[in-house]
């Protein structure tokens, strides 16, 4: 099973580790690093077999759909970055990419983490998987953080994908 603590890489490694409104106040290099996360993030996942049906800012893919807010944080609507599907499990995955330039533990970021994880398969009533890659060198931090502001039931939801791509 999936579990909050299992660190993979995109090469497929594994170790334990310990279009948004953001998007307008990031600075073009933090744009650039983030789309570049985004496209691993893609490539991770389309190598774990799930089938991508919506990707932020990546061509030949449809932008993902936001996901409804049921009361967390600003009360917004939130589109992740990556919209997937793991057919096997019939259960939602959810992709999302953090530079850890101030978006770890923004008022949005925590909204989406929340929101992201609400989410529920109609029929299967699994609750959706959130993949997040960060920079390698930022691994530890965004653990620390999302432990701090998540509760303990949804850490098995999230899988943190260490970039091989950017260190910090």
């Amino acid at each position: 099973m999936r579990g909050f603590w299992q660190v993979r890489h995109p090469a497929g490694h594994s170790m334990n580790g310990t279009g948004d409104s953001l998007d307008q106040e990031r600075t073009p290099e933090d744009r650039q690093k983030h789309q570049s996360l985004i496209e691993e993030l893609v490539s991770w996942l389309e190598e774990q077999g799930y089938r991508i049906d919506g990707a932020e800012g990546m061509e030949g893919y449809a932008a993902p759909l936001e996901l409804s807010n049921d009361g967390y944080g600003d009360q917004e609507d939130k589109a992740p970055d990556i919209s997937a599907f793991d057919v096997a499990q019939q259960q939602m995955i959810i992709g999302e990419a953090k530079t850890g330039a101030e978006d770890f533990e923004s008022d949005h970021a925590l909204t989406q983490y929340n929101v992201f994880l609400d989410q529920v398969h109609r029929l299967s009533l699994r609750r959706a998987m959130l993949f997040v890659i960060v920079p390698s060198g930022k691994v530890a931090e965004f653990n620390t953080l999302i432990t701090h502001y998540l509760h303990p039931d949804l850490w098995g939801n999230i899988v943190v994908v260490q970039s091989r791509r950017w260190e910090s």
